[in-house]
């Protein structure tokens, strides 16, 4: 126990040690360097290893954006804002935490006001993120209107109601996203009931949703898809209704009274009190169990197929099948009720029902059929994201 105590001791202190201030100012990781640092010395003022520490990590960070600013700027590239933008604020940031020592402290280090350099870069920045989105917009193509709706984004989080940048992020958002109609095409020869295609565009496709691919279960004339998922059906069977009879028997030993219990002579037997003797009377009953099992079954098989309109052209094809299944067990009984076990009981309690319909049979396939559409597209959600 005491061995073990003693390795975890070391890692944490190993761990400790080469996550110090001076560890980290050493890996050049000075951020890290100077948040150490900062928590240090608000607790202890007076520790000039860990403000030798700060100093040099914040120096060295400081130093290392602004080298950063003055290429980007002598770059002159427009798109170069966004970046200037973000190295203004690490800096304003660092200051930030600068700001936290004790005053005496804080007169150690020179406090630069940034707030112009990150108003004008900020406001750069949001112009220049708002031009790429135009001009990707201007370019047409699922890729581009992604593009732009990311660089509208980029707008957005700098000034949430930039100009119109709203509305083109919208725009940006419909034009990038793929459209995709769920249908469902009877080519079995067989009629369905009406009700069977309303209940399989009753599935809910919200799920499968996301930033670029849209589904829907009803055309509208307004849009223009890009995709078909088609749950093709091609074979439909029903079953014969089907009756199966069945007979076994129970049976049980259980108390039935008492009886005395009597000597070689036939005499009652007593005991030390003076009291007759009495035992159980056991006896075996017995009952005839005469079960019914109705079944009835509907199969529908077929496809779930992608379709390209773009191409017209067949992407995926995936098999598709279900089998409603309607079975029923109901009994009835003769003999001893003492004799039947709990299933037994449970099965007579349950009576003969009619058998449902064809109709009825197949509207539950449809449910089936429903559900397992949806697992195959939820599995294939990614299949229809390309840009091309």
């Amino acid at each position: 126990m005491l061995k073990r105590l003693f390795v975890v001791l070391f890692s944490v202190i190993l761990f400790t040690g080469c996550n110090s201030s001076e560890k980290l100012l050493q890996k050049g990781e000075y951020d890290r360097a100077v948040e150490k640092a900062v928590k240090k010395l608000r607790k202890d003022p007076g520790n000039d290893k860990e403000l030798y520490v700060l100093k040099e990590a914040y120096t060295k960070a400081n130093t290392f954006d602004m080298d950063q600013i003055t290429f980007l700027e002598k770059e002159g590239r427009s798109e170069n804002y966004v970046r200037i933008y973000e190295l203004y604020g690490r800096l304003d940031r660092r200051q930030d935490k600068i700001k936290t020592l004790p005053s005496r402290l804080l007169n150690e280090f020179r406090i630069i006001d940034y707030d112009d350099e990150l108003i004008s870069s900020k406001e750069q920045a949001a112009e220049t993120s708002y031009q790429q989105g135009l001009e990707f917009l201007d370019m047409g193509g699922r890729e581009n209107a992604r593009r732009a709706y990311y660089e509208f984004g980029n707008v957005q989080d700098l000034y949430p109601n930039y100009k119109d940048v709203n509305e083109l992020q919208r725009e940006a958002a419909y034009l990038g996203t793929n459209q995709v109609l769920f249908v469902v095409e009877n080519n079995s020869e067989i009629m369905l009931p009406e009700r069977f295609e309303a209940e399989l565009l009753k599935i809910s496709l919200d799920d499968l949703n996301n930033r670029w691919i849209q589904y829907s279960v009803y055309e509208n004339e307004d849009i223009q898809y890009d995709y078909f998922v088609a749950l093709n059906i091609n074979r439909i069977s029903m079953s014969p209704e089907g009756l199966e009879r069945e007979k076994y028997t129970e049976s049980i030993e259980i108390q039935d009274g008492t009886k005395y219990v009597l000597d070689q002579k036939g005499n009652v037997m007593k005991d030390s009190l003076g009291n007759d003797i009495k035992v159980p009377n056991m006896i075996t009953v017995s009952a005839e169990v005469q079960t019914q099992r109705q079944f009835k079954e509907a199969t529908i098989g077929g496809s779930l197929d992608y379709i390209d309109l773009r191409t017209d052209q067949l992407v995926k094809s995936e098999n598709i099948g279900v089998t409603a299944v309607f079975d029923h067990v109901s009994g009835a009984f003769t003999g001893d009720e003492r004799a039947l076990s709990d299933d037994s009981r449970e099965i007579i309690e349950r009576g003969t029902v009619p058998f449902p319909n064809d109709e009825f049979m197949l509207m539950d396939a449809a449910t089936l059929l429903k559900e397992r559409a949806k697992d195959i597209m939820y599995r294939n959600r990614e299949l229809l994201s390309s840009t091309y």
